[in-house]
């Protein structure tokens, strides 16, 4: 059908680029990223993404070791999100993740249960998703 280089070069290019900020649309969509790997040699139990400002909660599932899990947040308003668990002495721990998450945001906060009962929180905020896809792997 299409015989000509120029013509399918310029077509994959179309459908390329298409895929891609089509990814870039939908990974804007879902908000700012809450991204939780336990490192630990122990199972976190009851854990839970808070947005500060609207009380709603993100209960995440019990995190094996090794486990990773990823929550997606979409705050009204600047607000703070905080994450809550219980670690395997029992104890219940609450810390913030974003200090000030923003509607239209593309944050992600990686989130490192350590061993040793350790916690490690690094947040970046990007006006847009430019990885596209890639966020979503």
């Amino acid at each position: 059908m299409f015989r000509s280089p120029i013509v399918r070069a310029v077509l994959a290019l179309a459908i390329v680029s298409g895929v891609y900020f089509s990814g870039v649309a939908v990974r804007q969509l879902l908000g700012s990223c809450v991204e939780i790997r336990n490192t630990s040699k122990q199972s976190v139990r009851n854990v839970s993404v808070k947005v500060e400002n609207t009380g709603k909660i993100y209960p995440v599932p019990d995190l094996a070791p090794g486990g990773r899990q990823r929550v997606y947040v979409r705050p009204n308003e600047k607000s703070r999100v905080t994450v809550a668990m219980t670690d395997a002495r029992n104890h219940q721990r609450d810390f913030t993740v974003f200090g000030g998450a923003e509607p239209g945001d593309c944050a992600l906060s990686l989130v490192t249960i350590q061993p040793g009962q350790n916690t490690e929180s690094d947040e970046s905020h990007h006006p847009v998703c430019w990885r596209s896809w890639l966020d979503l792997m």
